[in-house]
């Protein structure tokens, strides 16, 4: 019972953090840097020493964000001469403020410009700017650089050695724990499932549950594409492995949807047979999830089909037996897609490129907002200007838009005030014991590496509390000293906003409009893919598209964050954001299942379905074309109306038309979802384009599941 209780718990951990990629992270940074300590205070090394030993352990963690463990190890090697080069310069010209900072504002020119080169490009820029940051820090001088230098060293090396005791440094590995993690979000999904089949009048409010548990399978498939991107070196191998996840999670999805469907029919008192039928189905959905828990390969079930659903059940609750078999099939092996090429590498690449595109304007941006800073800094407090800077340097770190860096910079003045708060009180409790002072500290360094990304305040929340610690520990803690981090942090984020709305400001709505055009672009690949024939070798390139296209919908994602969040005082314009991410995720279902079913399009050519397969390809990719017209030339913001009782892309999806056949052959399906996805581009348009306002009062109600009738292919 322990050890299954163990095996549970773990599974949950894999869940959460996919590949254990924030764990590995966390124990890297605070690992390395507690062996750096040791070895350097077992040399009998002074302080600043330790400091610089276990800052750049902790750094580490910072600028590699590579998942592969070769790349990982590439860009440690690119690290530690930057690191040593850039703490040599700190040092040396910290004597001579005007041109340290002069310096300075070059380096972080050239560190935020390099960023163009992808995550290797970040992490070298990483490493300049905190290495430089950690001479100032410290009071370095010339004559401690080569002890400086020789600490630095230390800690690289323990973090490759921790890497190595971690067993992260190991490919197969990492792939199988993302594996894992992915099989633990499947089964989240089948349970969400099965609970909205019995769920009867309150399966509406379990809808957000299970989308936010699709949403979260998605993302690791994602993950997973993109470490097999940057594997890189058995495309023979990850092709079928990255295709067949892609089709897992498609059927996933697609039984969610049937079950939505099902549920919102509400069952009659009388109907004993729906009844009946229902929780048997979510019996065997629950079977299934087990058989996934245990490592047991499901089970067939098609001798017992009709005994375990009654035959006077609905054909929408059979619509989800058929779904449920599909995804036990593929669970069972039985659909592992043919060999091809990896499609990874092009999707990850392209990611980057497209976060990669304003380099050059936010160099400027940051530039300037850091000169503000330094002479803002010094006015406030001589010795500790280097703190605006640091706050200006992370509000540009993965942001665009002026409204991403206003959120981003109200995130960190919010988590450095709480953790002032929050470490003040902590560290006068625990001042008199160093011992716990270190632990403390260490257990704020996990904190802030194993804090998700998204919730950015806690992340600087544990900053503060560390940057706390230390000071108790070095002896320089005081309330006067936070009052300075907290001002000092207020002044950075003020320069930071103040220079992305004058400096080549990129609004919010350029913003969004220019990765929707790029969405489009994508889209219309993805088409192309298609018109030739997937049954005639285009499998490979619908997959690749199919993946271009979601990184691409995930950078349109980010780009409207600021425009969804609940704070958000424009509810009118935030509710139509919304609607657009919930359409582009209904596109994104169609063009996934487009690449999920071309994999199962059996041999030979057919040419009078070749012709319907191009005609209905064509008709979307014209309505592609008019939508990249329409973005290009858009003046004002869409005018759709609300939609509260939207919860996400499953409602939309489950509002559908059900096939009124039962079983239908993969090149009819193609064929829907080629039609639905042109229909969900109509959609699209109007979202982007509406009709006059009096046109609109009419027609908003029912603006998706109006337009959301395929034609019936016999």
């Amino acid at each position: 019972m322990p050890l299954r209780k163990t095996a549970s718990l773990w599974d949950r951990l894999a869940a959460a953090d996919p590949g254990l990629m924030r764990l590995v992270s966390a124990m890297r940074a605070v690992l390395g840097a507690a062996v750096s300590l040791t070895v350097l205070a077992a040399l009998g090394q002074p302080d600043t020493s330790l400091l610089a030993g276990g800052f750049t352990a902790m750094v580490t963690s910072l600028a590699v964000s590579e998942l592969h463990p070769r790349n990982q190890l590439i860009t440690l090697a690119l690290g530690a001469p930057l690191s040593l080069a850039a703490l040599a310069a700190g040092a040396v010209l910290r004597p001579y403020p005007v041109v340290a900072g002069s310096v300075f504002l070059l380096l972080i020119h050239v560190a935020v410009h390099v960023r163009r080169y992808g995550p290797r490009g970040q992490g070298a820029g990483v490493f300049a700017f905190m290495a430089f940051f950690l001479a100032q820090f410290t009071g370095a001088r010339a004559v401690q650089v080569p002890q400086l230098g020789a600490a630095v060293l230390v800690a690289f090396c323990a973090v490759v050695a921790v890497g190595h005791c971690l067993g992260h440094m190991t490919s197969s590995r990492v792939l199988a724990r993302l594996r894992r993690s992915f099989d633990g979000r499947l089964r989240d999904v089948l349970r969400d499932t099965a609970a909205v089949l019995t769920a009867g009048p309150d399966a509406g409010a379990l809808r957000p549950s299970m989308q936010r548990r699709l949403d979260r399978l998605h993302a690791a498939v994602l993950l997973i594409g993109d470490f097999l991107g940057e594997r890189g070196v058995d495309g023979a191998a990850d092709g079928p492995l990255l295709g067949y996840l892609a089709r897992v999670e498609v059927a996933a999805q697609r039984l969610a949807v049937l079950v939505v469907r099902a549920a919102r029919t509400p069952v009659a008192a009388d109907d004993l047979a729906e009844a009946d039928g229902r929780h048997r189905l979510a019996a065997r959905i629950t079977i299934l999830r087990h058989q996934l828990a245990s490592g047991t390969p499901p089970t067939s079930g098609r001798r017992t089909r009709e005994r375990e659903i009654p035959p006077a059940a609905s054909p929408s609750l059979r619509d989800c037996l058929q779904g449920l078999d599909e995804l036990a099939a593929l669970l069972r092996g039985t659909a592992i897609p043919p060999t091809g090429a990896s499609c990874a590498g092009r999707c990850r690449k392209a990611g980057f490129q497209e976060r990669g595109r304003g380099t050059t304007r936010q160099a400027l941006q940051v530039t300037t907002a850091c000169a503000l800073s330094i002479l803002g800094g010094h006015l406030v407090s001589p010795e500790h200007w280097y703190w605006a800077v640091m706050a200006t340097w992370v509000v540009f770190v993965n942001t665009e838009s002026t409204g991403e860096v206003l959120l981003q910079s109200v995130r960190r003045l919010a988590g450095t005030v709480l953790g002032a708060v929050f470490g003040y009180g902590l560290a006068t409790l625990a001042a008199p014991y160093g011992p716990l002072l270190l632990v403390l500290l260490l257990a704020c360094m996990f904190g802030m590496f194993y804090t998700p990304a998204d919730a950015y305040w806690a992340v600087t929340f544990f900053i503060t509390g560390m940057l706390t610690m230390l000071l108790a520990l070095l002896d320089t803690f005081s309330a006067d000293v936070l009052l300075v981090r907290v001002q000092q942090t207020a002044l950075g984020v003020s320069c930071g906003v103040l220079a992305a709305v004058v400096v080549a400001p990129l609004t919010v709505r350029r913003a969004r409009e220019e990765e929707l055009a790029h969405v489009l672009l994508i889209l219309r690949r993805l088409l192309d893919a298609t018109t030739p024939g997937p049954g005639t070798g285009g499998t490979t390139s619908l997959i690749r598209a199919a993946h271009d296209f979601d990184r691409a919908v995930e950078s349109f994602r980010r780009a409207c964050l600021p425009i969804v969040h609940p704070l958000n005082p424009r509810r009118g314009r935030r509710d139509r954001a919304r609607h657009l991410l919930e359409v582009l995720d209904a596109a994104a279902y169609h063009a996934r299942s487009l690449a999920a079913v071309a994999g199962r399009l059996p041999p030979g050519g057919d040419a009078a379905y070749a012709t319907r397969v191009t005609a209905a390809a064509g008709r979307a990719r014209e309505r592609v074309t008019h939508l990249i017209r329409l973005t290009g030339r858009r003046t004002g913001a869409a005018c759709l109306p609300a939609r509260p009782e939207v919860a996400g892309a499953l409602s939309l999806l489950s509002g559908e038309r059900r096939m009124r056949r039962g079983r239908v052959s993969p090149r009819r399906r193609l064929l829907v979802h080629l039609d639905r996805l042109d229909l969900t581009l109509a959609t699209l348009t109007r979202a982007l384009d509406p009709p006059q306002p009096a046109a609109a009062q009419v027609q908003s109600r029912d603006a998706y599941r109006g337009t959301c009738q395929p034609p019936h292919h016999g």
